[in-house]
């Protein structure tokens, strides 16, 4: 009676530690399978509020890149030599032509060597042009080629601060302002208006045809669309003398 009665408790204590181990075990598995609300291993989860703050950069950087996504490009160069594949935008802001080396993002430090810069559906080119009777240089994108090239050229007018990140220029709005430019051989560009005026002030050699032109189309040079046929028309009576 006596050696049953240990025999059930060595089996008894045997058991139990087999439930403790076992308990144990499971405790540590899940420990294991637990992750801080902020930490993993891939780093530092996003907040509401970084997600937040991504959401409004992407939804601006429109505002300043042209080519935010960084199209494939091709750079042309005034001697004649082409460099391809290269990941390209336009900074409005900074009026930079930027593109990727490796990691990091890069500006073209003389300019005045691209012949063209194209990309993502632009071409844009560098060009002297007349502003508040200065002569400077920069970038434009060109609307109509030609031997009279449309361009236009864009600039902000005005910064306003997120009201939630006041601080954080990444998020700044901006108004931009877009000007026209028409770029004859061997002058400067001059902004050309949207208005008949204008285009017959800047468009001259042909004011005959240019009026004729004018009327039998019922041009009013009051919109893009117009002053793009209008240029187009110039440059074909050029092509004609």
């Amino acid at each position: 009676m006596i050696m049953k009665s240990i025999l059930l408790f060595i089996i008894s204590v045997f058991i139990v530690g087999i439930f403790i181990r076992s308990f144990a075990q499971n405790i540590d598995l899940k420990a294991s399978f637990k992750t801080d609300s902020h930490n993993s291993e891939y780093g530092t989860l996003p907040t509401k509020d970084s997600i937040n703050r991504e959401l409004k950069q992407k939804a601006l950087k429109n505002q300043i890149y042209i080519g935010s996504n960084w199209p494939i490009g091709k750079i042309i160069l005034l001697d004649g030599g082409v460099i391809d594949n290269y990941l390209l935008r336009y900074n409005l802001l900074k009026d930079q032509l930027e593109y990727i080396s490796g990691k990091d993002t890069l500006v073209f430090s003389n300019p005045q060597k691209i012949n063209a810069a194209t990309f993502g559906g632009h071409t844009f080119v560098y060009e002297n042009y007349i502003s508040e009777n200065v002569t400077r240089q920069g970038y434009f994108e060109l609307v109509v080629p030609g031997k009279n090239k449309l361009m236009v050229r864009r600039f902000v007018t005005s910064r306003k601060p997120d009201m939630e990140y006041p601080d954080d220029e990444s998020l700044t709005k901006y108004k931009v302002d877009e000007c026209y430019y028409i770029s004859k051989p061997g002058m400067p560009a001059n902004e050309l208006k949207i208005n008949r005026k204008s285009a017959l002030t800047y468009l001259n050699g042909h004011n005959a045809d240019i009026s004729e032109y004018l009327r039998i189309t019922e041009n009013k040079v009051r919109t893009v669309e117009d002053l793009k046929n209008l240029v187009s028309y110039y440059n074909s009576l050029d092509d004609e003398y």
